[in-house]
């Protein structure tokens, strides 16, 4: 029997409304599904059958007209969040000013208890503060500080810091997520805003790799154009010319064994000549981070396709 249309029921474009059932199709065949606010159900239209039940109401619990009523209506608290020592999940002790001296000074000494930390809190405390100043310094989005945070948390459950300071393995962490997602970061940008030697990040971020048993995906010099260029604030025509050059490379198997670094710094170089913006060999090699000679080679090879 096909379903009656009520008040509490709101209509959901087809392709919503069966992402939300998590299913391709109904059984009858039909695609015209409706959502069922008050029973919190997704329904067929055409044969009645209930696709899903019990779903999450993301609308907003309450009506507020202001930024006051809002918060005094507010029965949740903020999102969790690995950024955070204890994911955002403690109760602080308010400042009551509507007390007895007697129980103003009771509330004082639980704030007190309450504000020590544990030496788990307190490392805890200091990785997140650290993860969160180099990715806001080097401007990296946001999933990769929840995933650095993440990462410091395995390391920290897996007693990983014994003999390592933690702004090492903080280091290490960030630099192993921005491998995992391509984001084209060399390590000596972290190096330079750690307190730690580059030599001390590369012994943290092998032991991590090798105890955690993950992989990170290898540099591609493609990837590192848009950085390299955003240094060198070269055009788009310039960029574009940069990784068409790279691709003829790869077909004439030129990059095998190569430091993508220096491929890439070559192909900017070239690309740059060949649209009249001629930049210096000294200029491309420091924003690429290699020597002169690096990219002097890596031109040879290139500039012959």
């Amino acid at each position: 029997m096909p379903a009656e249309s009520s008040s509490s029921e709101e209509f959901v474009s087809n392709t919503s409304a069966l992402e939300e059932a998590g299913i391709d199709i109904c059984e009858c065949g039909s695609t015209d599904l409706i959502k069922d606010q008050t029973r919190a159900e997704i329904i067929c239209r055409n044969c009645g059958l209930v696709l899903s039940d019990h779903l999450i109401d993301y609308r907003k619990e309450r009506r507020s007209f202001s930024t006051e009523e809002r918060n005094l209506r507010e029965h949740t608290g903020s999102p969790l969040t690995n950024l955070l020592p204890d994911m955002g999940l403690s109760t602080k002790i308010d400042n009551n000013t509507n007390l007895t001296a007697r129980n103003k000074q009771k509330f004082q000494r639980l704030k007190k208890w309450q504000n020590r930390q544990t030496w788990h809190q307190k490392n805890l405390s200091i990785a997140m503060n650290e993860i969160r100043r180099i990715c806001s310094q080097l401007h990296l989005p946001e999933y990769v500080n929840e995933s650095a945070a993440t990462l410091y948390r395995k390391v920290y459950k897996k007693d990983l810091l014994k003999g390592r300071s933690i702004k090492s393995m903080v280091a290490a962490a960030v630099y192993i997520i921005c491998r995992q997602n391509n984001v084209p970061l060399p390590l000596k940008s972290i190096t330079n805003l750690s307190l730690e030697s580059e030599k001390t990040i590369r012994k943290a971020y092998r032991t991590i790799l090798q105890e955690l048993n993950l992989k990170v995906n290898s540099v591609d010099a493609m990837t590192l154009i848009s950085r390299i260029g955003g240094e060198l604030k070269i055009t788009n025509k310039i960029e574009k010319d940069a990784q068409l050059l790279i691709e003829k490379a790869k077909e004439n198997k030129l990059l095998v064994g190569k430091d993508p670094k220096g491929i890439a710094a070559a192909a900017i170089y070239i690309a740059s000549i060949q649209n009249g913006k001629r930049r210096s060999q000294t200029s491309v090699a420091k924003a690429a981070n290699v020597t002169e000679v690096t990219l002097r080679n890596r031109y040879k090879e290139l500039v012959e396709i």
